[in-house]
């Protein structure tokens, strides 16, 4: 059953309809006070039909993005109580079985006496994408859209080499997940694979890096220039992990 419906404001639904890319916004219990039709298609609702939507949560949604239900309300939660941008990777079998992968930025939506009443959300596909480059789309905005929604999208990769340094898929995966602050433990069962073999990767990783231990490896990691690359081979396994909080 539905929640009550909340009504926004028409001019911002106008420039969620406008803008390219999934847009919409929750409110401060993860429900959904609008979402596009770009939105709505991939998530497996039909575009006429994308205000279905509204008073659904994430864990209503017909396709497998319901498995990470959870994990997109505990973002929510924490752009609502820091007041935070949060950059998020998203892969997911959408609609119909089709594995993309999604940049979400979240940022805190906020009413007009400056208080936060929920989140608003922006995708871009960077399925097919090699660079992510969207300064060419804002030149066609027609509406005053937050900055912080879309920048800094140009600046991530898919690859698994970078500034001369080659890894392999498993060793690039593994770095993506030791940058954002995750464990052996944690990388071994999002990788399918035993915590021993997780750290075996660690150990050709610091030798490729020339560091001496993990927190090293995580400094060279970031100077090296790693945190701005996805691996390729993640684009198909379901996940959801924040890449920035602004």
């Amino acid at each position: 059953m539905k929640n009550e419906i909340v009504q926004i404001d028409p001019s911002l639904r106008l420039m969620f309809d406008q803008m390219p890319g999934c847009w919409g916004c929750k409110d401060n219990d993860s429900v959904f006070m609008y979402a596009n039709k770009e939105y709505a298609n991939i998530i497996g609702v039909k575009e006429n039909r994308h205000l279905d939507i509204i008073g659904r949560t994430d864990f209503d949604m017909p396709c497998d993005t319901v498995n990470c239900a959870d994990l997109f309300r505990i973002q929510d939660k924490a752009v609502i109580t820091t007041g935070k941008t949060l950059k998020i990777l998203d892969i997911h079998p959408f609609s119909g079985n089709h594995w993309r992968a999604y940049i979400f930025t979240k940022i805190p939506f906020y009413d007009s006496n400056q208080n936060i009443r929920g989140t608003i959300f922006h995708g871009a596909d960077i399925t097919s994408n090699k660079l992510l480059e969207l300064g060419s789309l804002l030149s066609k905005v027609t509406c005053d859209v937050p900055s912080n929604l879309l920048s800094g999208l140009h600046s991530f990769l898919l690859s698994n080499e970078f500034n001369n340094i080659k890894l392999t898929d498993r060793e690039a995966e593994c770095l993506f997940f030791l940058l954002r602050g995750k464990t052996a433990k944690h990388i071994a069962r999002i990788m399918s694979l035993s915590p021993r073999t997780v750290e075996e990767y660690i150990v050709k990783l610091k030798m490729k890096l020339g560091a001496t231990n993990k927190c090293e490896l995580i400094d060279k990691g970031i100077q090296a220039g790693f945190l701005n690359i996805i691996p390729e081979r993640l684009m198909q396994t379901q996940l959801s992990v924040a890449l920035s909080s602004e």
